[in-house]
């Protein structure tokens, strides 16, 4: 009986040892400087003679936190390091100052410009607010833009002014893994996948202090977890998969690919659920998304943080003519029902010829060509397509954001069509901007913004 018992104890527990060990061992790659790397920090010029692999990191990370300009150890198109190296930090290197702490924003899409960057930046600046030691790592795949364009861009659109100096970007180079076009098939498998692998690459090129996903990619989070053993602060936009999916799914015709489509999603939304033993700290946007949080990771407390909305910007208390507008704010993406938008704009004025015409301005972010393209679509649809006569409808691309303001405060209507807008950034700007919103009744509209309001008591 006792051989077996040992032998149970051995299979069970041997695994967790070398794990433990492993991870240990990479940890320790990871973090700890070569032996002697204080000691060349005084002399040496180049990093030739440093060792490369998984050392590289932990001497960036090093440097980062010596230095009084931390934003220069970034690896932009794979620049050296031993080129920005001064003799100030290596004074600081050797002097050891207070304890700094590097929080590392994983955002691979952080120049996008929508709504989810929004959250992005602000996060930053109140990370960078909080202590004046802080330094943050922003993990991006934008490896084409350096950072002083994107920060510059953050300003254009957000009207965000950041310090530059302690935010340094960490450029991905696997960051089509992460896109939906790489996976025409099994999309959420291969992106799950893509995402471990694009954050094994953030942990080795600069591991943080704290893990912090704005995007959400949570199959990340068991490698953070066990290479790193840091805390994991995630805010959640929208689940990756929900239960109303499957509910969606079940009410299908029951054929066999309806089937095994089924319990694949099954499989994937239990991997999901086991992922939240993970997480620290849970934050969501919404009530929708909460709701849909509690159901999935039910044995941890969340938290909402609405997104941050620009509201005291766009309030104005001068009476000004509006014209009669409509617009549309959001990112140029095919979610955002932008054709239903223009169909509905169309039927609208063919069945009323006779009432005053309503111009109707669309006003987004393009991520990338394929963004640009679909804008190109949407005007063939309208010009070409439906014969809308040009003077109508405008398209208006990354537009500053006085300019986003100017637009909001001429205008009378504000539409936003998106079935389950996790929360609704855009219809939050419109009611401060006096505009009559037209939204969705789903999800965040619905939930949290769109509500019946009693302006006495100051409550619904």
């Amino acid at each position: 009986m006792i051989p077996y018992l040992f032998f149970v104890i051995a299979v069970i527990g041997l695994p967790i040892i070398i794990t433990r060990i492993l991870c240990n061992f990479i940890r320790k790659k990871l973090f700890a400087l070569p032996n002697d790397f204080k000691q060349q920090a005084g002399h040496i010029q180049t990093f030739s003679n440093v060792p490369s692999g998984l050392k590289q990191g932990s001497i960036r990370r090093s440097l980062i936190l010596s230095s009084l300009n931390p934003n220069k150890f970034n690896n932009f198109r794979n620049q050296k390091l031993s080129s920005i190296i001064t003799q100030s930090d290596k004074e600081e290197l050797s002097k050891g100052k207070k304890r700094r702490y590097i929080y590392g924003f994983f955002h691979p899409y952080c120049n996008a410009g929508g709504g989810g960057e929004k959250v992005l930046w602000k996060a930053v600046e109140a990370t960078l607010t909080d202590d004046s030691t802080n330094i943050v790592l922003i993990y991006t795949g934008d490896i084409d833009t350096d950072g002083a364009t994107i920060l510059r861009n953050v300003q254009e659109k957000f009207d965000y002014t950041l310090d530059s100096n302690r935010i340094v970007f960490i450029y991905l180079k696997y960051r089509t893994l992460v896109d939906d076009k790489t996976w025409p098939r099994f999309t959420l498998l291969g992106q799950g996948f893509g995402s471990i692998i694009l954050s094994i690459e953030a942990l080795f090129t600069c591991p943080p202090d704290v893990w912090c996903d704005t995007m959400g990619y949570p199959f990340g989070y068991p490698f953070v977890s066990f290479l790193l053993g840091i805390p994991i602060v995630t805010y959640t936009h929208y689940p990756i998969i929900s239960t109303d999916m499957l509910k969606k799914l079940r009410k299908q015709p029951r054929t066999m690919k309806n089937l095994l489509k089924y319990y694949y999603w099954r499989i994937f939304m239990l991997s999901y659920q086991a992922i939240g033993k993970y997480v620290t700290v849970i934050v969501t946007n919404s009530t929708w998304t909460n709701n849909h949080i509690k159901q999935i990771w039910s044995d941890f407390p969340t938290t909402i943080i609405y997104p941050p909305c620009s509201t005291e910007k766009l309030v104005s208390y001068i009476e000004t003519s509006r014209k009669n507008q409509c617009v549309v704010l959001a990112q140029f993406r095919p979610e955002k029902r932008h054709k239903l938008i223009i169909r509905s704009y169309h039927s609208f004025m063919n069945k009323h010829p006779d009432c005053k015409p309503l111009n109707l301005v669309f006003l987004g972010s393009t991520r990338s060509v394929i963004d640009k393209a679909y804008v190109k679509e949407l005007t063939n649809l309208c010009f070409e397509e439906l014969k809308i006569p040009k003077h109508l409808i405008e398209f208006k691309t990354d537009c500053p954001y006085e300019e986003i303001k100017a637009i909001l405060n001429e205008s009378t209507f504000g539409i936003n069509a998106m079935w389950n807008e996790h929360f609704g950034i855009a219809v939050v700007e419109y009611l401060a901007s006096g505009l009559i919103p037209l939204v969705h009744a789903s999800a965040g509209p619905l939930l949290d913004i769109v509500v019946p309001w009693d302006i006495v008591g100051k409550k619904r």
